[in-house]
């Protein structure tokens, strides 16, 4: 890299970490991507702490027929009722 190229590359360089090198970190390029994160981390807990709030004092809800599992078993059509019971 010779010239011009080497003083674009040199330009960007100082812009994103400029700040960062003169001392003041708000404006640096790590510290926008930090903000970034703990805004998300912020609204994440936030939703999670409202969805948990509506769960609090109400108890699960109950199924209303009985569940079986995968295969529901037809005893008497093998004749064995009074061994499953």
């Amino acid at each position: 890299m010779k010239g011009r190229k080497l003083w674009v590359i040199a330009f960007l360089a100082f812009m994103t970490n400029g700040a960062s090198l003169l001392g003041i970190g708000q404006g640096s390029a790590g510290s926008v991507a930090r903000a970034i994160e703990c805004n998300h981390n912020i609204a994440h807990n936030i939703q999670m702490a409202k969805a948990l709030g509506l769960l609090v004092g109400n108890p699960p809800i109950k199924p209303n027929g009985e569940f079986f599992g995968t295969f529901q078993v037809d005893c008497s059509a093998l004749g064995m009722c009074s061994v499953l019971t």
